[in-house]
């Protein structure tokens, strides 16, 4: 899940008592980068202040806007020595008190990217930041999210951001909180692994949690924001923000209809059939301030819904014509009004009609599996996300027999878990694993795995364990559909890295996969 996140930090510091105000055509300039930057439009603002530090270089205005300037553009380092130096020159204690949570971000930031490495696409327009090491697996993967997301969003919004587009990639959810104006407690209570802000892209690594995170629709649904704060000034509501970043967040895959998955089509059925839906207005100022993870899910399902509709009953000509009145001022609920011929109401009460009217779910909703980070480096307990008690103890015995190297009993006390549990996607991973360990036949594993690929297809085991059985099948076309899927969500197994070596579909990849498997190992 993720999270378009507002900035919560007043930026524009006005009326400091600055010992050189700049005056005339200076202060106009000032004013202009800092009305600029409201509205996200960075590159008039650096025009604007052009020349401004070097004839003003005591002046807090100016020092505040440079940095303001100078931390979208990702010189985090330059940023803050330009706050600090606003701040010495201000001489203002309510100013220079509202600018103490700007410096601590900023020094935040620099701490949390000082030892990132970049990467950048052949261009320069894409530019990745990750740890060192392990987490350099995900760069060619994220490279390539970018670039198709940059051509199939662009076309739909009808705006293509200016870049460099920067992606930064952070180890854990504490250092996505040090970053943003989010706590720890709200990011792990909703499961907000990314955040757009500040004119850049912001993930969780997934080797942070437990069975990694849909991560490659994750860059793609930053991107969209990316691009939408960009063409809409900053003034599109949360709702429209999130509405829009979840319906093209797999476009970069080149698939144009809205995919729910089957949890969030289930929380979608109950709210409209129970009356719980979320008021839209109780999403601001962030989707990750609601009280759960389900909460967020059918928030979620809810403003991606009203956007598939809008474009399904008015096309995609409708959609980029409420982006540009938005960029003009016009409010959003007006702006889908005009782009649909009628009111807000009418609008909003087509797409409740419409949501009744999906297809009731025939069988019992899936289990609602919570993201789950890590804590530490040691093996996790999974059978605590287990349900049913007699599951999860025969679940405990395979694992003990599955550690003692004894793969055929394992499989047996995973095939009683199974009985007992036959909807549980861990089970069912864990009984495919054992089943090709033991060679008691892919056919078996195919068998426990495939029925529930569906209701959980963001769970990377069964994603992976899925694409090795086929490959053991010799079904090479459905393997690599299925480990690549696995690399989407936890890119940290060697295991679909391996596979999809030898069923790569280039000389490229192949490379690529090879590599990965032995440096994963």
């Amino acid at each position: 899940m993720t999270g378009w996140a507002m900035a919560g930090i007043a930026w524009c510091l006005c009326a400091n008592a600055a010992e050189a105000m700049p005056s005339g055509e200076d202060g106009k300039r000032v004013a202009e980068a800092n009305a600029a930057i409201h509205d996200l439009e960075i590159e008039r603002a650096s025009a604007a202040l052009n020349g401004l530090v070097e004839r003003h270089p005591e002046d807090a205005d100016v020092l505040d806007a440079a940095a303001m300037v100078e931390f979208h553009r990702g010189n985090y380092p330059l940023a803050l020595t330009r706050i600090r130096a606003a701040n010495r020159a201000d001489t203002s204690p309510v100013t220079r008190s509202h600018r103490a949570d700007l410096i601590q971000l900023f020094e935040n930031t620099v701490l949390a990217t000082e030892r990132l490495v970049e990467f950048q696409s052949d261009d320069g327009r894409y530019r990745v930041k990750v740890s060192a090491g392990r987490d350099e697996v995900l760069v060619p993967y994220a490279l390539e999210a970018l670039a198709r997301a940059d051509e199939e969003v662009s076309a739909v919004l009808g705006y293509r951001h200016p870049g460099p587009i920067r992606l930064e990639v952070y180890d854990s959810p504490a250092v996505l909180a040090q970053v943003s104006t989010l706590s720890e407690e709200e990011i792990e209570r909703t499961g907000t692994i990314a955040l757009c802000k500040w004119d850049r892209l912001m993930i969780t690594s997934p080797r942070a949690l437990v069975r990694g995170y849909p991560w490659m629709d994750t860059i793609g649904h930053e991107f969209v924001h990316l691009n939408l704060a960009r063409a809409t000034r900053d003034h599109a509501p949360v709702w429209l923000q999130e509405g829009v970043a979840k319906y093209l967040e797999v476009r970069w895959r080149r698939v144009k209809a809205l995919r729910l998955d089957p949890a969030a089509e289930a929380l979608l059925h109950d709210g409209i059939t129970n009356d719980k839906l979320i008021p839209f207005d109780r999403l601001h100022p962030s989707i990750a301030r609601l009280p759960s993870q389900e909460d967020a899910a059918l928030a979620f399902a809810q403003v991606a819904t009203f956007i598939a509709h809008l474009v399904e009953t008015h096309g995609e000509g409708a959609l980029r014509t409420v982006v540009h009145e938005v960029h003009d001022g016009r409010d959003a609920r007006d702006a889908i009004a005009r782009a649909t011929d009628s009111s807000w109401p009418e609008a909003e009460g087509a797409w409740k009609k419409a949501i009744a009217k999906r297809p009731v779910p025939t069988a019992a909703a899936p289990r609602h599996i919570a993201l789950r980070f890590k804590r530490g480096e040691g093996v996790v307990d999974e059978t605590t996300d287990v349900a049913e008690a007699k599951a999860r103890k025969h679940m405990r015995l395979g694992d003990l027999l599955w550690g003692h190297g004894r793969a055929k009993g394992a499989s047996a006390e995973y095939s009683r878990a199974q009985k007992a549990a036959p909807d549980d996607p861990i089970i069912a991973s864990r009984l495919a694993r054992a089943t090709l360990e033991a060679g008691d036949g892919a056919d078996k594993a195919v068998a426990a795995l495939l029925p529930l690929r569906d209701r959980y297809p963001q769970h990377a085991p069964l994603r992976a364990l899925l694409g090795a059985a086929f490959l053991a099948q010799g079904n090479h076309v459905e393997a690599r559909h299925e480990l690549l899927e696995a690399i989407w969500l936890n890119p940290f197994d060697p295991a679909p890295h391996c596979g999809l070596a030898s069923v790569a579909a280039t000389d490229l990849e192949k490379t690529r996969e090879s590599a990965d498997c032995a440096s994963l190992r």
